[in-house]
This record gives C-alpha cells, structure tokens and sequence, in this order.
C-alpha cells in the first residue's frame, strides 16, 4: 500500500460525492491540523491503556508536536476504554489500531481500524474513536461501513451472509450527547451498499472524472479555494442573504 490512501475512508462523504476532491488533488499536500494531530495522541493512549500498559507517558510526540497525556485526556478517554474493554471476551478476536483494506476497491480505499472485534458466534463490531469536540458523527456513516467490509474481507468472511450481524459504533467522548452511539446492520447489506453506491464512485475517479460538486464535504477539501462550484455554491449564499424578495 502507498503511504495515503486514494480515497480513504475518513473522506469517504468528500469523495463519494466530488471526483475533482480526489482526481485533482494528486499533487497536493494534506497538512495535519493540530486537532488531527491531538486526536492521533489520544488514539495511541487508548491503545497502550488496552494493551495493558500500566504507566503510560507523561507526553506523546506526533510528527514533532508534543502532547501531554493528561488526566483530562484519559478520562475522556474512558468511555472508549470501557466499551471496547467490554467486547473483549475469551473467545473473541480482538484488533486495534489494524490496517485494512477495502475489498472490491482496487486498493484504492483502505485505512487504520480503531477497534474491530469477531465475536465467538461471528458477528462483527467496529469501534471508532472520534476525539475531537466538532461535528458530531454517525456511526451509520460511510467510514465505519468500509471498516466494516476491510474487517471482514481480512478474516475471509462471505460478504454476501444473510446471517452475519455487524455493529457500528463511534465512540466521541467530547461532545454534546452520549458518548457512546450504535448502529447495528447486515453485512450482506454493506456488500450491497459497496457495490451500488461506491463502485460508480470509484469508476468516476479512475477514468479522472474532474466534475466538481459542492457540499458540506467542501471544508475538508484542500483545493476548495480554488474550486468553481465551492465560490459558486458560497456567492449563491452570499447574494440571498441580501435579497429582499420582489420589490413591485
């Protein structure tokens, strides 16, 4: 796998929706917000905390900036710790922090799992740690769902079972509302979902398709000061905040 992702399943509403958010930005750098980079440091604590660790850091180092491993950080934390920690039976498999890739993509969408647990009766979860204190997110939303299908694709599951349940779950300790939100479904409907919706997607980007929509996806985008439809989209905005509806 190269270094980032084609299309990653973090971007997945940015890219899914807009070709020109992939096709025309092959040769542009993603900086790391400081957020990105906090998030990344919690996500290394709550690793070695379910690996047993039982002195952690005082600091950790993301790609030069240093973070202080709080007691604020740990109990925020804690949910996420909890509920995994939960799903950790005898005799269920287990994997943190765990690359996968999305099968049917052509190794164009693949990630780095939070939590995916196979139970000893075969249903499937997938944990998401969410740190930040933005927008909240849903666990039926299309990241957890590629996570979902890498897990079972790396443990040879048929994608197409009537009977195999999988439980999404984002954890996002840090914003209004409960911390902990669920989303139970099939995984032959995630096949489905995989091939009706994503595959056109896909086949969009790889033929270069440089068409531009705008959306909410637009503030994650690292060209969107330079994309028509996103100045389009904002002068539209602009020009109805000063319309005054019909004069005569």
């Amino acid at each position: 796998m190269s270094a980032h992702a084609a299309c990653s399943p973090s971007s997945a509403a940015m890219w899914m929706a807009c070709p020109a958010s992939v096709t025309l930005t092959k040769d542009m750098t993603r900086p790391s917000s400081k957020y990105a980079k906090e998030g990344t440091a919690a996500h290394s604590v709550a690793e070695m905390t379910l690996k047993g660790d039982i002195f952690l850091p005082d600091k950790v180092t993301v790609e030069g900036d240093e973070y202080v491993v709080s007691r604020g950080m740990c109990r925020a934390l804690n949910p996420y710790v909890t509920y995994v920690q939960s799903l950790m039976g005898p005799d269920n498999d287990v994997f943190l922090e765990q690359r996968i890739g999305v099968p049917y993509t052509n190794g164009m969408v693949w990630g780095t799992l939070d939590c995916g647990v196979h139970t000893a009766k075969g249903a499937l979860h997938v944990v998401d740690l969410k740190f930040g204190k933005g927008v909240t997110v849903d666990p039926f939303g299309p990241q957890l769902r590629f996570y979902a299908l890498g897990l079972a694709e790396m443990l040879s599951m048929n994608l197409n079972s009537r009977t195999t349940s999988v439980t999404l779950t984002i954890c996002q300790p840090r914003v209004d509302g409960p911390p902990i939100r669920s989303h139970t479904t099939q995984l032959w409907y995630l096949r489905d979902w995989l091939s009706d919706k994503v595959g056109p997607a896909l086949d969009r980007i790889e033929a270069g398709d440089t068409t531009e929509n705008a959306g909410a996806h637009c503030r994650w985008c690292v060209r969107k000061t330079e994309c028509k439809a996103f100045a389009n989209k904002h002068q539209t905005h602009a020009a109805s905040a000063f319309d005054d509806g019909d004069l005569f």
